[in-house]
């Protein structure tokens, strides 16, 4: 019995070994979005994976950042229309999603709310995995745009429809009111 396999058979399996991956890697969205994220791991760009469904005021500043210790946060007493206090960090990604950077703001020891810059690029990766987790949001006229809203246990999760071109698209958890 011969178990040699013909020669054109061979070539025609290594081509597909290493082309398919490529292929995959550069002609789908889902490849390259796991290429951005496998690159900004490697320039040393930190994930940032936070389950905003369990996000409540009573979370405490010390225990947010230690479960984000290799997140590099810097936090500062400065007042604004969210609290007065904001720990603010680089990130490289937001549960799976390439992003640019994390606030945490608190007033008076209780989590006000979380903003996450994400890159424009991955907006509909975005809406997708929100979606995918939280079900269809609300739809709210805010200004001249349309803002995306889940209510969630203790607050709730903003994300604009179309992110305006002149801003950087956010995402945003706020607590909801006592």
């Amino acid at each position: 019995m011969n178990l040699k396999l013909p020669k054109p058979y061979i070539t025609f399996l290594a081509i597909c070994l290493v082309a398919g991956p490529f292929i995959w890697l550069v002609l789908t969205e889902d490849g390259k979005r796991r290429s951005d994220l496998f690159l900004l791991h490697l320039l040393g760009h930190q994930p940032f994976n936070l389950a905003v469904a369990n996000l409540r005021p009573e979370v405490e500043e010390q225990a947010l950042l230690a479960q984000f210790s290799r997140v590099d946060f810097v936090c500062d007493d400065q007042p604004s229309g969210l609290g007065d206090r904001r720990c603010v960090a680089p990130i490289g990604s937001f549960n799976g999603i390439p992003a640019r950077s994390a606030q945490l703001h608190w007033d008076d020891d209780q989590l006000k709310a979380v903003r996450v810059d994400y890159r424009r690029r991955w907006h509909e990766a975005l809406l997708e995995e929100l979606q995918g987790r939280h079900g269809q949001p609300r739809r709210d006229s805010v200004g001249s745009g349309i803002v995306l809203a889940w209510r969630l246990r203790d607050g709730m999760l903003l994300v604009p429809e179309t992110p305006a071109e002149e801003e950087t698209p956010a995402l945003m958890w706020v607590a909801g009111q006592d």
